[in-house]
């Protein structure tokens, strides 16, 4: 890959930092609630394509499930949202707005953080979504002791992390999304009382996310501990992109 060992494919790094906390383990398990697209922005990519692992990708925007399906045919690929409340909901669909690009990432569940991105010129559109908790999720699919729980779902965090115990599913490593969408306000006041308690510790906050580890696993949180940097050798999916390093996926 002219000299670079990895691609970043979310915009933080995130996936660097897991490649190199897993250190080579291969077919794991994961389960990424909130999984967005299967390749730009993707915490799970590099984990799938060059470890070989396999898991559960839930993704209530039906075009991203789309592309999910088609990217990730080993995978599950679940169309619902995630809450304590099952049943069925309404999901805003954030659009851009005048001189905006993107916004599928910032989807919600919560109408306070809809209004939020409403004030900064976003438009938004309403789907009606099917709602499942987090243990029901991982009654059908996982097995206590998997590897990688991630959760980004645009301010709704505290409601799947309490929808699941994780003391009986003890995942190895927990990454949630720890900041007020589009701000740097940090939001993990709500929910991280709950993640210690069930047996975890910080290893990193990377100015976005928290990374967490079972109190089990020392070696694990160590290498999770450091963000990633120079010295693990890889460049954004953007750049590469640009540079022709890879072609369209």
């Amino acid at each position: 890959m002219s000299g670079y060992d990895l691609i970043a494919y979310p915009g933080n790094a995130e996936d660097v930092v897991l490649m190199r906390a897993f250190a080579g383990q291969r077919d794991g398990f994961f389960v990424d609630v909130g999984a967005g697209e299967p390749v730009s922005g993707s915490l799970t990519k590099n984990l799938v394509n060059g470890l070989g692992w396999q898991g559960v990708n839930v993704e209530p925007l039906p075009e991203r499930h789309a592309r999910l399906q088609q990217a990730r045919p080993g995978d599950v690929n679940l169309r619902v949202a995630v809450g304590d409340e099952p049943g069925t909901a309404r999901f805003f669909r954030v659009i851009p707005g005048r001189g905006q690009t993107g916004g599928g990432g910032l989807s919600t569940l919560r109408r306070d953080v809809l209004e939020g991105h409403l004030t900064n010129g976003w438009r938004h559109e309403e789907l009606r979504v099917e709602v499942v908790t987090l243990e029901t999720i991982l009654g059908a699919h996982a097995e206590p002791g998997f590897d990688l729980l991630k959760v980004d779902v645009e301010g709704a965090e505290s409601a799947v992390l309490r929808s699941a115990d994780l003391l009986t599913w003890r995942p190895r490593v927990i990454v949630v999304e720890a900041t007020v969408p589009l701000t740097t306000r940090p939001s993990h006041q709500e929910w991280e009382p709950g993640v210690l308690a069930a047996g975890y510790r910080l290893a990193l906050f990377d100015g976005v996310n928290r990374f967490y580890a079972r109190d089990d696993e020392a070696d694990l949180r160590e290498r999770l501990a450091v963000p990633a940097n120079v010295l693990d050798n890889y460049i954004p999916y953007a750049c590469a992109r640009r540079a022709g390093l890879i072609g369209p996926e």
